[in-house]
């Protein structure tokens, strides 16, 4: 599908990836669209994400299927969408990215948007260095029942709090996470980012871990192990895979 068959999406939940720090976001996406057996229904001619064409990385897909810069999968049983964004934002284009996401957003009528994405570990500060790695922002979500921790505000250089809520949060490495909250906090849409501080070498630890995250609070998927698709395995094993050359 290209884009132009209308289909009914009111009321689902939007899940993206924000391009971050050791690619956590996308790995985590990947996985999530490989597990529940997500179909492809649209391509994004979104002019702000660099063009990529590649075979598409999933199991149990026919082989001359193609995958796209920015492309959306649906599970209509669990009313759930998902944006997988393999192009770079060009540069000098994140907030007409954010824009598109928003109008897209508005225009099928969903109902909230998580963002999955990583925080760059070697920018903690003291709180953050040891203990819980898991994060959130949200501007609706109460998780109390979950136990999570909310992203610490920002300080400045005496310690202060910073007060404008533009620069109150920073996810250092995380893409357009940060300008995405804002801007949907100040149209009050319904948003979520789920965060790890990361370093080179926990990537697909860390996407699991936010998938793990996201199934205790909406509860997708009963399996026991979240399945990774053959591409993200390749990547990672350390000895050579003849069939890639």
């Amino acid at each position: 599908m290209t884009g132009t068959e209308k289909l009914n999406w009111n009321g689902y939940t939007l899940v993206l990836p924000s391009i971050c720090h050791c690619h956590v976001g996308q790995l985590a996406v990947d996985t999530l669209i490989n597990t529940l057996n997500m179909k492809s229904v649209r391509i994004l001619n979104w002019t702000c994400v660099e063009p990529v064409i590649a075979y598409d990385p999933y199991e149990n897909t026919n082989r001359e299927n193609l995958a796209f810069g920015i492309e959306v999968y649906e599970e209509p049983s669990l009313k759930i969408l998902v944006i997988q964004q393999r192009g770079n934002i060009v540069s000098g284009k994140r907030q007409e990215f954010v824009d598109e996401l928003l109008t897209f957003f508005k225009n099928e009528q969903l109902k909230e948007i998580i963002v999955l994405t990583a925080f760059n570990a070697v920018e903690r500060n003291d709180v953050q260095l040891t203990g819980e790695q898991f994060r959130y922002l949200s501007t609706t979500l109460d998780s109390n029942n979950l136990n999570w921790i909310v992203l610490e505000e920002r300080q400045d250089k005496h310690h202060h709090k910073i007060v404008r809520d533009r620069d109150r949060y920073y996810i250092a490495g995380g893409g357009i996470a940060n300008r995405l909250f804002y801007t949907t906090q100040q149209s009050q849409i319904p948003t979520t980012i789920l965060l790890m501080f990361t370093d080179i070498g926990q990537e697909v630890q860390h996407a699991n871990e936010l998938l793990i995250r996201l199934n205790q609070w909406k509860k997708w998927s009963q399996v026991e192990q979240w399945q990774m698709p053959t591409s993200q395995r390749a990547w990672i094993e350390t000895q050579t895979v003849p069939p890639i050359y």
